[in-house]
């Protein structure tokens, strides 16, 4: 089966990567990971993975971590000033289990500097 356009896949972090290449456990990972992944890019909360209740309490302006199937997925939201422009850096870090990825680099990520306003629109229209 080949990644659509109506696929978790397509826009995520294995975008145009054909799903018959991962077996088990990857699969499935990489299927729920992408869509969080993907829903966090787009200001929603995460489909799969759950908020991790052990994960130490950030002091960055509200970084999340969650906790899925094969997977973490660590929200970042830390407030940041480049150039004089504050505002916050967002965006998903995904870090797979050794399981799943037993490569050297085991972690994704997608992060960019927002305003106040662009994040909050962002937040709002999820």
């Amino acid at each position: 089966m080949t990644a659509t356009t109506d696929d978790p896949l397509d826009g995520g972090p294995f975008a145009g990567v054909d799903l018959d290449a991962f077996g088990e456990p990857a699969r499935g990972a990489v299927l729920e990971a992408s869509q969080d992944f993907r829903d966090v890019l787009a200001g929603r909360r995460p489909s799969f993975a759950q908020p991790d209740m052990d994960a130490p309490l950030p002091a960055d302006g509200g970084s999340h971590g969650y906790i899925g199937r094969g997977y973490r997925l660590w929200i970042c939201r830390s407030l940041s000033s480049f150039g004089g422009v504050h505002g916050y850096v967002y965006g998903p870090v995904l870090s797979f289990d050794q399981d799943v990825a037993p490569g050297n680099e085991r972690s994704l990520a997608a992060t960019r500097f927002y305003t106040a306003a662009q994040l909050h629109a962002l937040l709002a229209q999820a």
